[in-house]
């Protein structure tokens, strides 16, 4: 099955993003800024904004997947308001419909629990955080979407997937019809997924330009801080001969699973591994040239 790509790039999923990754915080310590940004968020919120937050932080985060299938479904493509007021308006009938289409697991409880809880939450998120950082990241999300426009062009959409993801390869035998990629900024440098019934939704994270030639570039510092942990060079010397499973790599460790997504997000935001993934099944193999770029970025930067 031959794939369909396409580039969306929208500040609305930065609202969503933004508030799934304060509620969960699953992938705090991955995240640029990490608990830091917590503290600087929560100077800002409301005592109102940070119990709601609470509340939800007890229900799935995938439960945010409905607002990212909303967000595809968006009467206006950029203006974060207009989505809101959009999501208000939204019936009983609208939520269900948008579940079944994307074949969303949900039932009538998260439907009230979005009309009730989410929506409001959402909503103090933008006019208490989200709406003063726009001017911060915005721009630098356009310029990614229109360099990925550019590249489609002249690439095939497994590659351009790839380069997006900074190495996901999309298993083209699999279910997957349409892949929408969006750039986001919050996330950085870790991608987050949607898999819906027709079509998958992959946000990739971007790196904002650096302040001064004299800055070191962020890539390169997190492909060297990437290295200095045993666990994540074992890692690269267990997949350099044979792409493994994820289960494998977990035996192999001896670590839980959280444990190993930790290394692998860091690995994969370095440039050092290539994941192979079918929606189901996903298998880690070395990423040869990600070796390379090593060098080549140590040396652009000491001898430029």
């Amino acid at each position: 099955m031959s794939l369909h790509v396409r580039i969306d790039c929208s500040p609305i999923y930065e609202l969503i993003g933004s508030y799934m990754l304060y509620v969960h915080r699953k992938w705090i310590r991955n995240v640029e800024g990490g608990p830091n940004w917590i503290q600087q968020v929560e100077a800002q919120l409301s005592t109102d904004a940070i119990e709601q937050s609470t509340l939800l932080r007890k229900y799935s985060m995938h439960e945010f997947d409905i607002f990212f299938a909303a967000a595809l479904e968006r009467e206006h493509p950029h203006d974060i308001p207009l989505f809101l007021t959009q999501l208000g308006r939204m019936s009983e009938d609208d939520w269900s419909r948008i579940i079944q289409l994307y074949g969303l697991p949900y039932d009538q409880a998260c439907i009230d629990r979005i009309r009730q809880v989410y929506i409001p939450a959402l909503i103090l998120w933008y006019d208490h955080y989200l709406r003063w950082s726009v001017p911060l990241w915005e721009p630098a999300l356009i310029a990614d979407a229109n360099e990925k426009r550019r590249l489609m062009s002249k690439m095939n959409p497994t590659d351009l997937i790839e380069i997006a993801t900074n190495g996901v390869v999309l298993d083209t035998d699999g279910e997957i019809q349409e892949v929408v990629l969006a750039p986001m900024w919050h996330y950085r440098p870790i991608n987050n997924t949607c898999t819906f019934k027709h079509s998958t939704l992959m946000l990739y994270s971007i790196d904002l330009p650096e302040d001064t030639a004299d800055t070191p570039p962020q890539s390169l510092k997190r492909m060297i801080s990437a290295l200095a942990d045993d666990t994540r060079l074992r890692i690269l010397r267990m997949i350099a001969v044979n792409p493994v499973t994820f289960a494998e790599l977990s035996e192999h460790l001896n670590l839980g699973k959280n444990a190993v997504q930790h290394h692998l997000a860091v690995l994969r935001s370095a440039g050092y591994i290539r994941t192979y993934w079918s929606g189901k099944v996903e298998q880690i193999a070395l990423r040869q040239e990600g070796l390379a770029d090593l060098s080549v970025f140590l040396e652009d930067y000491v001898q430029p």
